[in-house]
C-alpha cells in the first residue's frame, strides 16, 4: 500500500481512542442522553437547505483553517472555494496539505461527520463525487430533525445569530438566542454609526443616541427571546475595558463622527484603538443593560478562529475589573480561554459570577480538552463548567462535536473513578451536570 492510500484508508484512526470498560459504559451513558448546547452558528433550516453546500462546504468551517496553516497558498484556496472549479482539481489542490491537517481536531471532526452523517468512512478523490451527492441528496427540509436531534441529541443550543443584523425569532424547539452589541460598542466611523441608526431607527448625533440605540435594540432582542448577551471583541481589539466618564467617552463619540482620527491599518489596529474610552464606556453601558435584565454575557477569550488574530488581546485576565463590578451578572467564557486555560481555572475558582465553557475546545485539540477539564474538576465547582458547545455552522460538524465532547467527558470520568477521585455513580451524575443540567438552568433561568 502506498503512502497516499495508506492515509486515505486510515482516515479515522487514532481520532477516538479504545475505551476502557469503564469508560465505555459512560460513552453508553452520555450517547443515551439529551445535551444542551451553549454556543452555535447555525443557520436556519430554510436558510441552509437553500444554499449549495458540499464537502469543501462543511471543510470551509474550521478544518480549512488548518488545511492553510499547513501551507495551502491563497490562490489555491480561491481555486477550491470557487464551484466553477472542477471537482477532481479542487481536490487535487487540497490533498497535499489535507493530508498534514486530517490530524488535528478538526479534521478529526470533519471526518467524523462524514463518516458517520454520510457513511463514508474514506475521504479521497474516488469517494468526493459520492459523498458530495449524500451530502446534497440529504440537504433538505427535516436535517436538523435527522442530525440535531436524533443523531445529536441536543435539547437546544444557543446561537449567537450574527447572521440576522436585526433581532429575529429562531425556532425554540432547537435554538435559543444569544445577541451582540458590538456594533454599538464599537462602530468604528461615521458609518457603523449611520447603519446603527437605520437599524435602530433612532437618531444618533451624539453619546446618548448611541445609547438610547442600544438600549432599544436589546429591548427588540428581549422581545424575540434573547437568553444571553454576546461579545467577540477580543477579535479585534484587549478585553480590558476601563471605568470611562460620560465626558471622555462624549469626546470620543464626537471625534468619531467627525472623521477626526483615522483608524489604523492592517494588524495595528488590534492594538491601536483611536475610540477606545468610547468603547469601554459603551462596553459597561451594555452590562448594565444586562444587569439590569438578569441576563448572563457570554464573552469569545483565548484562541480566535482563522488564520492571524492577537492573541494576548484575549486573555481572560483582563475581563477582572467587570467581575467586580458586576458582581450580579454571570460571565459565561468561552473556550476555556485556551491557550490561557489555567488563568481562566483561577477566574472560575475565585469569582462566584464566572462560569467556564468548553465550547469549541474539543475540536481545538481532545487532548487539551481532556487535560484540561481533568484540572477543572479539582479547582472549579462542578455547577460552573459547560463541557459543550459546538461552535458551528453545519449541523453535521456540531454532531461531530458533539460525539467527541460525550468521549472527551467519558474519558477523563472513566480515569477519575479509576483514581478514586469519585464513585461510578457520581460520575455520572457529574457527566450529566457538565453536558446538560449546568448550561440547562443556566440559560433558561431568566
Amino acid at each position: 500500500m502506498d503512502r497516499r492510500s495508506f492515509l486515505s484508508r486510515s482516515a479515522l484512526a487514532g481520532a477516538l481512542p479504545a475505551a476502557s470498560p469503564r469508560e465505555q459504559s459512560l460513552v453508553e451513558a452520555f450517547d443515551a442522553m439529551e445535551i444542551v448546547d451553549s454556543h452555535e452558528h447555525l443557520l436556519p433550516e430554510e436558510a441552509r437547505v437553500a444554499q449549495h453546500t458540499d464537502f469543501f462546504t462543511l471543510a470551509g468551517h474550521y478544518a480549512m483553517n488548518d488545511v492553510t496553516s499547513a501551507g495551502l497558498p491563497a490562490e489555491s484556496l480561491a481555486r477550491i472555494n470557487s464551484p466553477e472549479t472542477p471537482l477532481a482539481e479542487r481536490w487535487r489542490l487540497f490533498e497535499p496539505y489535507w493530508n498534514h491537517a486530517r490530524f488535528t481536531g478538526y479534521g478529526q471532526a470533519l471526518r467524523t461527520a462524514i463518516q458517520d452523517i454520510y457513511d463514508f468512512p474514506v475521504i479521497s478523490g474516488q469517494t468526493l463525487p459520492a459523498i458530495n451527492a449524500a451530502i446534497q441528496a440529504r440537504n433538505k427540509p427535516g436535517l436538523y430533525r435527522y442530525v440535531m436531534k436524533e443523531r445529536a441529541k441536543i435539547r437546544f443550543a444557543v446561537v449567537d445569530d450574527n447572521y440576522n443584523a436585526a433581532p429575529a425569532k429562531l425556532d425554540p424547539e432547537f435554538f435559543r438566542v444569544a445577541r451582540k452589541f458590538d456594533r454599538f460598542i464599537a462602530p468604528g466611523g461615521a458609518s457603523g454609526v449611520r447603519a446603527a441608526e437605520k437599524l435602530t431607527d433612532v437618531s444618533i448625533v451624539s453619546l446618548s443616541g448611541l445609547k438610547q440605540a442600544a438600549e432599544k435594540s436589546f429591548q427588540q432582542s428581549l422581545e424575540v427571546g434573547m437568553v444571553a448577551v454576546k461579545s467577540t471583541l477580543a477579535y479585534s481589539r484587549e478585553l480590558r475595558y476601563h471605568e470611562v466618564s460620560e465626558a471622555d467617552a462624549s469626546r470620543d463619540f464626537d471625534a468619531l463622527l467627525r472623521g477626526e482620527r483615522k483608524a489604523p491599518a492592517g494588524f495595528r489596529a488590534f492594538t491601536d484603538r483611536p475610540f477606545r474610552q468610547l468603547e469601554d464606556h459603551m462596553f459597561h453601558h451594555v452590562m448594565k443593560l444586562a444587569e439590569a435584565h438578569g441576563l448572563p454575557v457570554q464573552i469569545h477569550t483565548g484562541l480566535t478562529a482563522g488564520n492571524g488574530g492577537w492573541l494576548t488581546n484575549s486573555n481572560p485576565t483582563h475581563l477582572t475589573n467587570l467581575f467586580y463590578l458586576f458582581p450580579k451578572v454571570r460571565f459565561d467564557l468561552f473556550h476555556i480561554g485556551y491557550p490561557y486555560q489555567g488563568e481562566l481555572s483561577v477566574l472560575g475558582k475565585l469569582f462566584p459570577n464566572v462560569f467556564v465553557d468548553f465550547c469549541w475546545v474539543h475540536v481545538i485539540s481532545p487532548a487539551v480538552a481532556c487535560r484540561t477539564l481533568h484540572d477543572y474538576l479539582e479547582t472549579i465547582p462542578v455547577n460552573k463548567i459547560f463541557a459543550f458547545g459546538g461552535d458551528y455552522r453545519f449541523p453535521e460538524l456540531t454532531y461531530a462535536h458533539a460525539k467527541m465532547a460525550r468521549r472527551n467527558v467519558a474519558r477523563v470520568l472513566a480515569e477519575k473513578v479509576q483514581e478514586g477521585f469519585c464513585t461510578e455513580k457520581e460520575a455520572l451524575e457529574i457527566g450529566a451536570l457538565l453536558l446538560r443540567d449546568n448550561a440547562g438552568r443556566f440559560f433558561e433561568a431568566r
